[in-house]
């Protein structure tokens, strides 16, 4: 079996072929059953972000090659945009490497971010509900897990470190030169917009929220701003000096047209747009209407790249890390597969724990006679040959790689 990381980012695709490669998290699911049960994986999670979108695969090895050109086939049906050919594929090591990379922070836009945690948590969340998450892949996606918060807590990386909505906060602040008492409507009411209220709270700029449904009106009561319905932005247009968009959209929600009339309900006043969405919620086209600075998710990558040199000083611990974890990993999967080294590691992880336990009684200053001891060493070994007769008998039958995980993680034997 083969483990793949598949997919493009920032570095390797223009923001229009991420567009077409974004996954929104109410297809998910669907995608990620209709990949396993039609591509021949045997595990298979999403993990679709404003700057990546990486699919991570469990296939037998006669597949391994015929993944990508059949998940670009899938997700770009005509091959209009290009989308193999911006992808990149690893493999096995590589592979486990890159996702410890990308929850860790390290693969992102904001070097140390981190939301991205969080949501690679979220992709291992809905793939393990859709029922696409086999034994090997959830292993890994799991260490990915554990090791980015070693990362978090051990080294410097994310002390500090700014969110792609603080990086929007500060672009609109320049834009505006001050966001003291300046509207600033948040379009979309998910977590990036909650941390970009956040710093505009702090900025003291007048808050407005806007998003379909209810979502609008419990982000403007947690963060003390004014909803406003999606149809109606026109009656506020004279309060309106900033517009943060983040909305999941698989659509535009601003046409270049609805732009204009607002430019022009406003008198062309300078207008600061910044789009974090992928796929855009801003028509570029909005950009050439007179008085608006619009500014995509790519810009904000350049802009949050000079501010960086001081936090990828913090870059070798973390890697330091991670190669730690991933030699550990690498090795258990190596193992994993099969009974034998998985009965070996328990059954030496009983006997140290047995011969730990029995010196500690030994030296409690009671003298123990020889003959005492032997019956006592005789006891204890018998006990855990018991004990253990069923884990071993288990694994031994079984022949599965999520039975000998189960037992891994239950006596802890990769820690």
């Amino acid at each position: 079996m083969r483990l793949i990381a598949a997919g493009l980012s920032f570095r390797t695709a223009p923001l229009a072929v991420r567009e077409a490669a974004a996954i929104p998290a109410a297809r998910a699911a669907t995608t990620l059953r209709y990949l396993v049960g039609h591509a021949g994986l045997l595990g298979a999670a999403v993990l679709s972000t404003c700057n990546r979108t990486d699919f991570y695969f469990v296939c037998p090895d006669n597949l391994s090659a015929e993944v990508t050109p059949r998940l670009a086939r899938y997700l770009d049906p005509g091959g209009t945009r290009g989308l193999e050919r911006h992808m990149v594929t690893l493999e096995d090591r590589e592979a486990a490497e890159h996702m410890f990379r990308v929850a860790s922070g390290l693969e992102s836009m904001v070097i140390g971010e981190a939301q991205v945690l969080g949501q690679f948590k979220s992709a291992h969340r809905v793939a393990t509900e859709a029922g696409t998450v086999d034994a090997r892949l959830d292993y890994v996606m799991r260490r990915a897990i554990s090791t980015a918060k070693r990362v978090r807590t051990e080294t410097a990386l994310g002390r500090g470190a700014a969110s792609l909505s603080e990086v929007a906060v500060e672009c609109a602040r320049a834009s505006c030169g001050d966001l003291e008492g300046k509207g600033v409507l948040l379009v979309g009411a998910g977590k990036m917009s909650r941390l970009a209220a956040d710093r505009l709270h702090d900025q003291g700029a007048r808050i407005m929220t806007t998003s379909r449904g209810e979502s609008s009106r419990r982000l403007a009561r947690a963060v003390g701003a004014e909803p406003v319905a999606l149809g109606e932005i026109g009656e506020v247009a004279d309060e309106v000096d900033v517009i943060i968009a983040s909305t999941d959209s698989p659509v535009t929600v601003f046409a270049a047209a609805a732009v204009d009339a607002l430019q022009r309900r406003r008198g062309q006043r300078p207008l600061c747009i910044v789009d974090m969405a992928v796929p855009r919620d801003v028509d570029s086209a909005a950009g050439e209407v007179p008085g608006v600075t619009l500014i995509d998710i790519d810009e904000l990558g350049r802009r949050a790249g000079q501010r960086l040199d001081q936090r990828r000083e913090t870059v070798p611990a973390a890697e330091e890390i991670i190669d730690h974890e991933l030699d550990k990993t690498v090795t258990v999967i190596g193992q994993r597969d099969t009974a034998g080294p998985t009965i070996a590691a328990l059954v030496d992880w009983a006997e140290k724990l047995r011969a730990q336990e029995v010196a500690r009684s030994f030296d409690s200053g009671r003298p123990i006679d020889e003959a005492t001891r032997e019956r006592v060493e005789m006891l204890t070994r018998s006990m855990v040959r018991k004990l253990l007769h069923g884990p071993v008998t288990r694994l031994r039958e079984a022949g599965d790689p999520a039975t000998t995980l189960a037992i891994r993680e239950a006596f802890r034997l990769d820690r």
